[in-house]
């Protein structure tokens, strides 16, 4: 089952993709090659017929990111 994401959680990267939008989506870039290459060539197979593939990839990040605190929080 996946964890729960709550409003905080999306609050929380609202305001560091509007602080750093660039430098965040550079650190997700790497975090996905190493953490989840497959979810990264899904991201990429999925903007290559987008007509905007940066929304696309953005969206993947922020879903994954979003996911990935809240089942840090969960385990806790």
């Amino acid at each position: 089952m996946l964890p729960v994401v709550t409003a905080d959680i999306l609050e929380s990267l609202e305001e560091v993709i509007q602080g750093s939008s660039d430098e965040w989506k550079r650190e997700m870039v790497h975090h996905l090659k190493e953490d989840n290459p497959e979810v990264n060539s899904l991201l990429l197979n999925l903007a290559q017929d987008s007509p905007d593939a940066k929304k696309v990839i953005l969206a993947g990040y922020l879903v994954y990111k979003a996911l990935e605190i809240a089942d840090q929080i969960q385990d806790i």
